[in-house]
């Protein structure tokens, strides 16, 4: 009886030492693996890819598209993301998104978010804008996964862009075969910067691929105006249709502060087609 006495209480010991030790099996210490940014496309490339400016209707608004892929963990919760200017370094980068998949981010293969230029606590502050003097900085960023856990991966590689002038007034004149696109850019000075404008046509309805009209044009001119389908890919277009005019002012000048040479800036309007 007392050896079974003495079975008794090492099993109970055993049982208490395990049970009261820290559960290691069901601990999730591994984060998510380092996000990978989607490759900047060229700006012929249509739809584009990558980093790039994001279109508005607003030339107030100066907007800048990021774009990475989704991490394949089943666990995976969100994403920070963190942006940094010229003459600043990724230590001294606030986080300025904190992005719930599902919630803030459609869960899909390639993710985005538009940072509207919002200051680290969330108010706006328009900070991707050129000044005055069309003066601007580059910024980059970087995207960090984490889990249902908390485990945060590394950061992602960083992505540069800078924005210059919006194109603006846009308007559309004229019937049919005349139909012609106007609009106005502030050319002059040493803030410019502007290569070339890349133009885009394509239906509301059916969206981005159904790309009517895809056009590059050098002017520069503070008054500027083009004939619809005079030059580059085009398809008709049918009668009483709407359609969505994308403008894109396209820089391949580095900024005076910086020897990265990519910058632009992105504008849209809506018509319907007469003839």
């Amino acid at each position: 009886m007392t050896m079974v006495r003495h079975v008794m209480f090492a099993a109970l010991a055993a049982f208490l030492i395990v049970s009261c030790g820290e559960d290691t099996a069901s601990r999730d210490d591994v984060p998510p693996q380092r996000p990978l940014m989607v490759p900047r496309s060229n700006d012929a490339i249509y739809p584009q890819a990558g980093i790039r400016p994001e279109p508005t209707r607003t030339d107030r608004n100066y907007w800048t598209r990021v774009e990475w892929y989704r991490n394949p963990e089943d666990d995976l919760s969100g994403y920070r993301v963190r942006r940094w200017y010229e003459h600043t370094t990724a230590d001294e980068a606030p986080i300025v998104a904190d992005l719930a998949i599902g919630v803030d981010l459609i869960d899909q293969f390639v993710l985005f978010w538009i940072d509207r230029g919002e200051d680290q606590f969330g108010d706006p502050a328009n900070l991707l804008a050129p000044n005055d003097q069309g003066l601007t900085r580059g910024y980059w960023w970087q995207v960090q996964a984490y889990d249902t856990a908390g485990n945060r991966s590394e950061w992602s590689d960083s992505v540069y862009f800078r924005m210059i002038y919006n194109p603006y007034n846009l308007n559309i004149a004229g019937t049919g075969d005349n139909t012609r696109l106007t609009w106005n850019y502030p050319i002059g000075g040493t803030g410019t910067y502007l290569s070339f404008y890349k133009i885009r046509v394509y239906s509301q309805w059916y969206g981005m691929d159904s790309l009517i009209w895809d056009h590059d044009l050098q002017l520069y001119a503070e008054n500027n105006s083009v004939l619809v389908g005079s030059g580059g890919a085009f398809r008709p277009m049918t009668r009483d249709c709407t359609y969505v005019w994308q403008l894109n002012a396209v820089s391949y000048v580095a900024s005076d502060t910086n020897d990265v040479a990519l910058a632009g800036s992105a504008m849209y309007t809506t018509f319907t087609y007469k003839e």
